[in-house]
């Protein structure tokens, strides 16, 4: 009963998302040596035919030269993406942030720095033109940033408060009343954050995390 099936290169957790014909995914492979670099690992989106497998999208969207470590149950490609529109947008953790184009044009990039001690896990969302995205990260490095959707800068970004540390949440939008709510699991607490602006709501803690 199998339609078909293609290989994918290199590894990535990421779950496939179906639109408009095509499944989408990231994953992360070997990168080619280059004049005066490593080997490097390289971060790519793709983009199958979703009735015959065909491969239309294989694009390099960023490259680490100098890989940390992660943990072994982990890839480097583990956040799902995100199709809206014309857009693709995915996400590699502290390792960058990016737009494409369906036709697998990149069309900005960003790196949100923190320090991830088992790789990325959460996924970004979308809400209206904000991308919002958890950056939790071990030695008190954490935060919930929002990135404009057509440039990828920064429209906010909320630090978590002390004690932070790591955390691989996704963020959860929903309705209070007459007001939108980001909600946002780390390792200390769960908060919710105002999606317009960053500003905190409400928190709720669990002690030792």
């Amino acid at each position: 009963n199998v339609r078909w099936k293609v290989p994918v290169p290199g590894a990535g957790w990421s779950s496939p998302v179906i639109a408009d014909g095509r499944i989408w995914l990231t994953t992360a492979t070997e990168g080619e040596a280059g004049k005066g670099r490593r080997n490097g690992i390289s971060l790519r989106a793709l983009a199958f035919d979703v009735s015959t497998g065909r491969e239309l999208v294989n694009v390099e969207v960023f490259r680490v030269d100098r890989p940390e470590a992660i943990n072994g149950k982990n890839s480097r490609a583990s956040p799902t993406p995100i199709v809206d529109g014309d857009r693709v947008y995915v996400h590699f953790g502290a390792e960058g942030t990016a737009a494409l184009s369906t036709s697998g044009e990149v069309l900005w990039r960003t790196r949100l720095a923190y320090a991830s001690q088992h790789g990325s896990g959460g996924s970004p969302i979308l809400y209206g033109d904000r991308l919002i995205v958890n950056c939790d990260g071990n030695g008190g490095d954490a935060f919930v940033a929002a990135l404009d959707v057509r440039t990828g800068k920064i429209r906010w970004r909320t630090e978590r408060r002390q004690p932070a540390d790591q955390a691989y949440s996704t963020p959860l939008v929903i309705r209070v009343g007459d007001q939108d709510q980001v909600v946002s699991v780390g390792a200390y607490r769960t908060a919710a954050y105002d999606p317009a602006t960053g500003k905190e709501i409400w928190r709720v803690s669990y002690g030792d995390g």
